[in-house]
């Protein structure tokens, strides 16, 4: 007996339809299989080689993570790489990320690095980080509080832009110069400069909307 070509065509996509779920909850289950149940799997991150002896965090692969810590070193091809850097939006987009511990050898964050982050609340920006790319931090709405180091001389536009719930934030002395719209948005911010008016370039908007700023030095 002939099947009628309609029929047969049906029936594959029928198949199909019911593999699927099942497909993605094995994969499910898998993920869950291999993580080190405390809601971090095993290697959630992905690196770029940048020299001999170097790499960057490239990019989460996961953006549902909670909580991460970024090692000091990673093995790569079997070789082991000192991590220097977070590449630009290696963590954008990343909205249930919470708690991230960054190490003392990582040196620089790429723009956009932890842009739109919605839940962040612990960052710890460790001394040795001398750049910020512009960006970096945007619309981490949940930030409340963060130090920056005396190893930082510019803080990029849009930087901290609509980090709505930063209460305060002491500039080092070490900035020189604030980017356009560095802490627009900042609706909750006391912004203290460690430094007089005539020592610092800021640009327009850098602090557009904040609750006040003062300079710890009179020119």
């Amino acid at each position: 007996m002939k099947i009628n070509p309609k029929i047969k065509a049906y029936a594959i996509i029928a198949l199909i339809a019911l593999l699927i779920p099942i497909s993605i909850n094995w994969f499910t289950f898998l993920a869950h299989f291999f993580s080190d149940g405390n809601d971090t799997p095993v290697n959630p991150l992905e690196y770029k080689i940048l020299t001999d002896s170097t790499a960057a965090v490239n990019k989460c692969r996961l953006t549902e993570i909670k909580n991460i810590s970024i090692p000091e070193k990673t093995c790569i091809g079997g070789n082991e790489y000192t991590v220097t850097k977070i590449e630009k939006k290696a963590f954008s987009y990343c909205r249930r990320l919470t708690n991230i511990e960054i190490p003392e050898s990582v040196t620089s964050f790429g723009y956009s690095a932890f842009e739109n982050c919605s839940n962040l609340i612990n960052i710890k920006i460790p001394e040795s980080v001398t750049s910020i790319g512009y960006s970096a931090f945007s619309g981490c709405s949940s930030l409340t509080h963060i130090k920056l180091t005396s190893n930082i001389t510019c803080i990029n536009e849009f930087t901290f832009n609509n980090c709505t719930n930063l209460k305060i934030i002491i500039i080092p002395s070490s900035v020189t110069s604030i980017g356009y719209k560095a802490f627009s948005g900042c609706n909750n911010l006391d912004v203290i400069i460690n430094n007089s008016k005539d020592s610092v370039e800021i640009e327009m908007d850098a602090f557009k909307g904040c609750k006040s700023v003062r300079y710890t030095i009179n020119p």
